[in-house]
């Protein structure tokens, strides 16, 4: 059996996918650099973090030094106060030089002392700004670092569904193909329709009503000729009934679930050998049975595609079909002698055929594998698993 004429394109992988993986790229990209400006971010608001702290630690110390200060310094300042008081109160005791340095010594005291009070309350304002500060880039830390995790685990998740998301959208592009395969294949099933009419019953209609016409004038001419012809008209007859009944059967086997699956194919067989003049060598091993009807009807198409094919194209007149039921899994089995095709070759361009072989394989969880070489001609092996069965790895 060769290759399938009609083939898919040989892209590499579809526009989709190489506008996917560009995206993917760039977010990837992106994720990376803002990942490590986060991390500088984070690095930054810990050096300041600990700059600040070693700041508050000297503003305390600074602060507890003055506080400390402005005691010592109130108490003296009140000393002098009442020295200066006493030595007012007394001045006749006291010379003028006395009076003189207590009033600058509690003038100096009192000024130091504002200045403490001031320093002071500097402190402790710069003491509260730091806190701020410190809470301030301590929360913008762990933010960063936050961020800094759900950074590396969206990139770790998206890598890991990297292949996953090419597989959805693969699976997409299957199904478009699939459809676009349908769509070809319904073309295709109506123009060999309209051809075996017009190649079959079309032309014999046609010669049946040349002859009745012939009939008709020799009516009154040559009343044993119209005998002859009559019995051409109803030979005609037959050969078309015959063609529509082998078109209808085509189109669905009017056997199919009233005997055996095996039975329906051996009469397939019997009519296809007799029409085309091409051999069919079939075995049946195990049970023989009756299927669900959709799997019999599925499993029919797939034997009628595979049979064309090697009629079309293997170069040869003679096929080999096994159908073999263990209980467990059904095998069917499709080959020939022909000049085959290289799969390697083909890989990237998957005729539209084989694609609906193995798509109406799927649907019943079964598998489809094909063999072929060059000059060695080719197998195709279907296996589904029958009722109940696991599906066909």
């Amino acid at each position: 059996m060769g290759k399938d004429d009609n083939c898919l394109n040989g892209e590499e992988q579809p526009e989709q996918l190489t506008q996917l993986d560009k995206i993917l790229a760039q977010v990837m990209e992106t994720l990376e650099h803002g990942r490590d400006d986060i991390f500088d971010i984070a690095e930054e608001c810990n050096d300041i973090y600990i700059s600040l702290q070693l700041d508050l630690e000297e503003v305390e110390m600074q602060t507890r030094q003055v506080i400390l200060e402005v005691d010592k310094f109130e108490k003296m300042e009140r000393y002098a106060r009442l020295r200066l008081m006493d030595v007012s109160r007394d001045f006749l005791s006291y010379s003028q030089e006395h009076i003189q340095e207590a009033y600058e010594k509690a003038r100096e005291l009192q000024v130091k002392l504002i200045d403490l009070r001031q320093n002071e309350v500097y402190l402790r304002r710069r003491r509260d700004e730091l806190n701020r500060q410190i809470k301030k880039f301590k929360e913008i830390g762990l933010k960063a670092n936050n961020f800094l995790q759900n950074t590396g685990l969206a990139l770790k998740i998206l890598r890991g569904n990297v292949e996953k998301i090419y597989d959805t959208i693969e699976e997409s592009y299957r199904q478009q193909q699939m459809v676009t395969w349908i769509i070809e294949s319904q073309e295709a099933e109506r123009r060999k329709i309209a051809r075996d009419l017009h190649d079959g019953p079309a032309q014999s209609m046609a010669g049946m009503l040349i002859r009745l016409d012939l009939m008709q004038r020799l009516w009154d001419q040559d009343v044993r000729s119209i005998y002859s012809e009559i019995d051409n008209v109803k030979d005609m007859g037959k050969e078309t009934l015959a063609d529509i009944r082998r078109i209808m059967f085509d189109l669905k086997p009017s056997l199919l679930h009233q005997n055996s699956f095996s039975t329906t194919l051996t009469d397939y067989f019997n009519d296809y050998e007799a029409k085309y003049n091409f051999t069919i060598e079939f075995l049946q091993i195990g049970q023989e049975r009756q299927y669900e009807l959709s799997l019999e009807i599925a499993l029919f198409r797939l034997v009628q595609e595979a049979i064309t094919n090697i009629r079309k194209h293997a170069g040869v007149k003679r096929a080999m079909v096994k159908l073999e039921d263990n209980g467990k899994v059904l095998t069917l089995v499709i080959r020939d002698e022909g000049r085959g095709f290289d799969l390697d070759a083909s890989r990237n361009k998957e005729s539209y055929g084989i694609l609906g072989m193995k798509e109406r394989v799927s649907l019943f969880r079964g598998k489809l594998d094909i063999i072929s070489t060059p000059g060695s001609g080719t197998q195709v092996i279907i296996t589904v698993p029958l009722e109940g069965e696991a599906e066909v790895g």
